[in-house]
């Protein structure tokens, strides 16, 4: 969709996820006159791929709990649980901002978008045993909406889920709905369920739909955003790549771009994700090694070139340069294709990671930012570049299922023929099926087996963290996610470094205003989302995190940008 030639905004948006969407219906909201331009021909960034979990302590669900602490309490614990777990990087003042506003931008959210979220009562932070840490009070799910009542040219122009969170090649899966979906052979009522949203699908279809509109997850965000900022008279472009920030003096005053030039009386809020975003940037913070980006690069300017001219300053200074999630790739001959990101299967009874000699190198079931640099470190001087095989067996595979491969009756004759999922009869065929040495996958088996028997991993304490037992089988003893590989035959998945969000940002204060090398803002520039540093510095400590303070930021950089303080935005 083309731009004009020259126009001018009250304030330019860059980037289309939750937090430049956000930031822009924020805006809208004080009365500004805002655009919103994407470099993709799509709507919604990394957002649209997402589950769309949110980190928000202090949320409206928490609050009804009849053991929730005060407001003041939980602001402290919840600050605590970032410190203790953000090591030598964490921005406490931002921090604090973002745990004070949160609650404001959920509420705000709900309001001039629609949209609802519900208390993950399972979702707990991911360093349990820190000072601070919680279970099922701070992270929250947007729940399944019907967008049958959106613009239907802009409902084609959002970015669709990745394929293999859809089924019938439009069918979103809610996170809410997967055990609906695991258990569809298995439980009259999710059977009842799924057929539901099957038959609402067919509708959608022969209305004419070019996908399911009961739209969940980041999905759901990014449509419901989109579709408030159009209500109120605002406008997204795609195909707008920026090529460089317009300035005046100090200040930035718009963005220019092949398509022209756009300019800003209060200025631009960069929301266009962080240097993963770039192709290029992508390749210098993971390496050369084989890697699955999740979402894919773009052909657009590199962040650091883009606001080279401003003076402003990068945080270079994080534990870890991106949001690392292990990842496969399903074949496109696959119905459900493309990337997966392997979040919870790894830490289930009867599975295993073993490297290219054969052998496990890590608690499988860590979380999986960390699970990754252990894979790098272990495997990453191999010929293949860091790789890893995730390993199960039949009894194993037919209960929990693997990766994209549900439980019974998932059908796993497709993946087979595909290639995508390797099988033996025994360890020692499955090792010559995936090239590793059949004594040391018979070895590490065998090994692992006795581990699982006593209920005690001596190589790697799995199963010692309450986060690794949470995604386990808790009917399952004596440990809920040490079981053995026993029954045949047994299966495979080749699993790589992935990403999910960079850490590599500009440096902002807490007004999400940018910062140049001597700490003074950028007159007219803010950033939010994975274009920021996040107030962890390179650690993930929590789902939703990155949503969480996507949004957050977006609201208070919109605020901030409109000259009026997010705390009178925030008051009734």
């Amino acid at each position: 969709m083309g731009a004009p030639v020259s126009d001018t905004f009250d304030l330019v948006v860059v980037g289309s996820g939750a937090a430049g969407l956000t930031a822009a219906l924020a805006a809208l909201d004080q009365g500004m006159r805002v655009v919103v331009v994407e470099a993709d021909v799509l709507i919604g960034g990394a957002t649209a791929l997402s589950e769309g979990m949110i980190w928000v302590p202090n949320n409206p669900d928490a609050l009804t709990l009849e053991d929730a602490p005060s407001t003041d309490t939980e602001e402290e614990a919840a600050l605590t649980y970032l410190r203790a777990t953000s090591g030598n990087f964490f921005d406490q003042e931002r921090a604090r901002t973002y745990i004070r506003m949160a609650p404001r931008t959920l509420a705000f959210a709900e309001k001039a978008a629609g949209l609802r979220f519900a208390l993950n009562r399972y979702s707990r932070d991911y360093n349990p045993e820190a000072e601070g840490a919680t279970l099922g009070r701070r992270a929250l799910n947007p729940l399944p909406a019907s967008m049958r009542g959106m613009d239907r040219k802009l409902f084609g122009r959002l970015r669709q889920p990745l394929g293999t969170t859809m089924v019938l090649k439009g069918l979103s899966i809610a996170s809410q709905d997967a055990g609906d979906y695991l258990n569809f052979g298995r439980s009259p009522a999710a059977f009842a369920r799924v057929s539901s949203h099957v038959l609402r699908y067919a509708a959608d279809r022969l209305a004419g739909w070019p996908r399911g509109t009961r739209l969940a997850n980041g999905n759901v965000i990014v449509a419901q955003l989109a579709e408030g900022i159009r209500l109120k008279g605002g406008s997204i472009l795609t195909e707008w790549p920026v090529e460089r920030l317009l300035r005046r003096g100090d200040g930035v005053t718009g963005v220019a771009g092949r398509q022209g030039e756009i300019h800003a009386k209060k200025g631009v809020i960069l929301a266009s994700g962080g240097f993963n975003a770039s192709h290029a940037s992508r390749a210098m913070l993971v390496g050369s090694h084989s890697h699955v980006a999740i979402p894919a690069e773009s052909d657009i300017r590199p962040l650091d070139e883009l606001v080279a001219e401003t003076g402003a300053a990068l945080a270079r200074d994080v534990s870890q340069p991106v949001l690392w999630a292990p990842a496969s790739v399903v074949p496109s001959s696959i119905e459900r294709s493309g990337p997966w990101p392997h979040f919870g299967d790894r830490a289930k009874p009867g599975v295993i990671c073993l490297g290219p000699d054969g052998t496990r190198f890590a608690n499988e079931a860590q979380i999986y930012h960390d699970f990754v640099p252990a894979m790098i470190a272990a495997t990453g001087a191999h010929p293949e570049g860091a790789h890893c095989w995730i390993i199960t067996d039949h009894r194993s595979m037919r209960r929990y299922g693997l990766g994209p491969i549900g439980p019974f009756p998932a059908r796993l004759g497709p993946y087979l023929r595909a290639g995508y999922l390797k099988t033996g009869r025994t360890p020692d065929d499955l090792a010559k099926a995936i090239n590793l040495p059949p004594r040391a996958v018979r070895d590490s088996i065998a090994r692992f087996n006795g581990f699982a028997k006593a209920g005690k991993d001596s190589d790697f304490g799995r199963g010692e963290s309450a986060y690794d037992r949470g995604n386990g089988d808790s009917s399952h003893s004596p440990n809920p996610t040490l079981g053995a590989l026993e029954q045949a035959p047994f299966y495979a998945i080749r699993i790589v470094p992935g990403d999910i969000g960079c850490f590599l940002g500009l440096r902002v204060d807490s007004n999400a205003r940018v910062l140049d090398g001597n700490g003074s803002v950028v007159p007219g520039l803010w950033a939010a989302g994975s274009a920021a540093a996040p107030v962890t510095g390179g650690t993930y400590p929590a789902a939703g995190l990155t949503i969480g303070q996507a949004m957050t930021f977006g609201y208070v950089a919109a605020c901030d940008a409109c000259s009026e303080s997010p705390e009178v935005r925030a008051r009734p």
